[in-house]
Formats: structure tokens, C-alpha cells, sequence
């Protein structure tokens, strides 16, 4: 079992990294935001990261998916942890790279035979690895992963990647979202647009249409809000070039969706007016939660951490929240929470760090 955060060797690991933080202070007045984040990242690990390299997702009886080992990828490098990060790359390649292409294969069963028994991708998840493989590459002067990057591109490009009405948009997967798969397609989802990933692939591959997909996402963020919230559907349908939350899902803004505003601050300061309606939201509804949005309603509450670190990273990105208490001090919860505020944690490090207590 790889969750065990109330074990006495978490405990021990959480013990290490506070007095580490604490030593820095001391020494120097105050905490470099890069130890947040190599500290958190050692909890992280032992929580949710095998030592073959595969991270489980404890939400879902212990599956791997694309997506977790992208996030992996890119926590390791950010850590700057090159032995994690190629633990974790070796074992992505051998279970998930089994299409044919330069596409990950989403899901990875631990109880089933074969492991991977639908070779469809997640393009967030080939995002978030070809991202990973950017910096790493540039981090320790790697060029095959470079190489490696570049690939994962143009095949993003090839697969995934349509011209609509609207502009160039991302397919969440190469099967089943398209104009003739769903009735009212192409289906889109705005969480899948990790807008620091899109800007960094196209320095990876000149094919990589990023501004173009910059472009349409952020249009999409400013119109594509339904009901009263002005909230985004996680599943956003463009027929006809028609934005409206895609039938075949609940109309909810939810714990897909609330990925969007985290990447956006994450990527830059300059979208106030499409980051500023999520912290409306949260401030006037007491914080995270999954909204219907055809009455504005809270359906259920988001009450871990993980989600209150990526309001927070928001409310810093405003200028309307000082410090962030709950992103700086990190604990593990469950896999999908955790990872959130870990990303939202990283972000406020690397572009909001006077938000961390003890840094300024």
C-alpha cells in the first residue's frame, strides 16, 4: 500500500523536511521558495510514487494513468530529483508507450491482464510528459530527452490537435471526442489546456501549433462560462463553433475544471479578467466546490487542502491574498488533491514566492 501518510516513517519524513525549512530560516532570515517544493515533493514520493517509478492514483483502486506520470515527471524535475525522474520516465515508456506512436496509453490496471486495456490517450497527460521532458532536458543537458519532447509534440499535433470555428482546439484523446463521435462534437475540456506545457512544446517542435492553441484556449476561458456562475463545464462541447457544456456530462464545474484557473496563474500574471471570476466564486461561495451550473448551486464541497492551495494561487495571482498558508504547508491526502497542491504550491513558488510565509 502506498498511501501511509499516518505511519510513523511519514511522520519521520515530515519531521526532516519542517526542520529543514526551520534550518534555512534561521540561517538566513528567511526560507527560498524552492524548499517548499523539495520538501513537499519527499512527501509526495513516498505517498505516491513506487520504487519502480509508478504512480498510483488512490482515488481509483491503485490505477496509473498518463496523467499521474507526467505530474510525476515534472514534480521529480522541478525538485530537481533526476533519480525519481527517471524511474519514473523508464516506466512510462515500458507499460505506456504501447500504441505505435509518440502518444501514451492513459490508463494502467494493476488488476487486469493485459495492464493496459484501452490504448487511448489523455493529451493532458502527453502534455504534461513532453513538458516534463523539456525541462529536464534543459535541467541536466539532456538532449535525448529534448528529442524525446519533440516527439510527444508532433504526435499531439497529428492526433489531437483540430481546426474549429474557433481556432485550432485539443481533443482530450485521440478517439472518441471528435465531430462524428459525439453527437454534439467535437467535445473539448479546458483543464487539458496546461498552458505552461503548450507555451514550453513549442519551443520543442516547430509543428507544435502553441500560439494557435494558446490562442483558442484562451478565448474559450473567456467565453465558454455557463449559468449564473459563469463557470466553465468540465466538458465543453464546440458544435457548430458553439460553446455549451457537451451533453454526453453533467454540467458541472468541477474537479476537472478547476485545473484551469491553477494553470492559467501558474502561466502568467496577465489574465487577471479570466482568472478573477473563479476567486468571485470561491470568495462569495466560502471556498472550492463542485457547482451545477445551470443554478449556480454547490453540489458537493472540495474541502481538502489540495483544492484550497489552488484558490489560494489564484487569490495570489490577484494580489488579493497576502500569503498562502495552506499551499506552503503541504500534506498528502489523496493522490488528485494532493497533486494539485503541489502543482499550485510550485506555481506560487515560481511566480508568486512573497505569498510563502518566511520568504520575503
Amino acid at each position: 500500500m502506498i498511501r501511509s501518510s499516518a505511519t510513523l516513517k511519514t511522520m519521520l519524513l515530515a519531521g526532516s523536511v519542517a526542520a529543514s525549512i526551520v534550518t534555512t530560516a534561521t540561517a538566513e532570515n528567511k526560507v527560498q521558495p524552492a524548499d517548499y517544493v523539495a520538501g513537499s515533493w519527499i512527501l509526495y514520493r513516498h505517498d505516491y510514487v513506487t520504487p519502480e517509478g509508478r504512480v498510483v492514483d488512490t482515488r481509483a483502486n491503485g490505477i496509473s494513468h498518463s496523467e499521474g506520470q507526467g505530474y510525476g515527471m515534472l514534480i521529480a524535475v522541478l525538485a530537481d530529483d533526476r533519480r525519481a525522474f527517471d524511474r519514473i520516465w523508464e516506466w512510462t515508456k515500458a507499460n505506456l508507450y504501447v500504441r505505435g506512436d509518440s502518444l501514451a496509453a492513459w490508463r494502467w490496471d494493476p488488476s487486469t491482464t493485459p495492464h493496459v486495456t484501452d490504448q487511448n490517450n489523455a493529451t493532458d497527460g502527453d502534455l504534461l510528459i513532453g513538458w516534463a521532458l523539456s525541462k529536464a532536458a534543459k535541467a541536466w543537458n539532456k538532449p535525448q530527452y529534448a528529442l524525446d519532447a519533440g516527439q510527444i509534440a508532433e504526435a499531439i499535433t497529428d492526433k489531437t490537435v483540430i481546426d474549429t470555428p474557433l481556432g485550432k482546439a485539443l481533443l482530450p484523446g485521440a478517439v472518441g471526442f471528435g465531430a462524428t463521435d459525439q453527437a454534439d462534437g467535437p467535445v473539448v475540456n479546458l483543464s487539458y489546456w496546461v498552458y505552461p506545457a503548450i507555451a514550453e512544446l513549442g519551443e520543442a517542435s516547430s509543428r507544435f501549433p502553441a500560439d494557435e492553441l494558446m490562442k483558442t484556449g484562451l478565448s474559450l476561458t473567456r467565453t465558454a462560462r455557463f449559468g449564473p456562475a459563469k463557470l466553465p463545464a468540465n466538458w465543453i462541447s464546440l458544435k457548430d463553433g458553439k460553446p455549451g457544456p457537451a451533453k454526453a456530462y453533467p454540467a458541472q464545474f468541477g474537479h476537472d475544471a478547476i485545473r484551469v484557473p491553477l494553470y492559467l496563474a501558474w502561466y502568467s500574471r496577465d489574465h487577471a479578467d479570466l482568472v478573477s471570476p473563479f476567486d468571485d466564486v470561491w470568495r462569495d461561495g466560502q471556498g472550492a466546490a463542485v457547482i451545477d451550473l445551470e443554478t449556480a448551486q454547490p453540489l458537493a464541497p472540495m474541502p481538502e487542502p489540495g483544492y484550497r492551495a489552488v484558490t489560494e494561487l489564484v487569490g495570489c495571482s490577484l494580489g488579493r491574498q497576502p500569503v498562502a498558508p495552506t499551499a506552503a504547508n503541504f500534506e498528502t491526502t489523496d493522490y488528485y488533491p494532493s497533486t494539485l497542491h503541489l502543482l499550485s504550491l510550485i506555481a506560487i513558488a515560481e511566480r508568486y514566492p512573497a505569498c510563502l510565509p518566511d520568504t520575503q
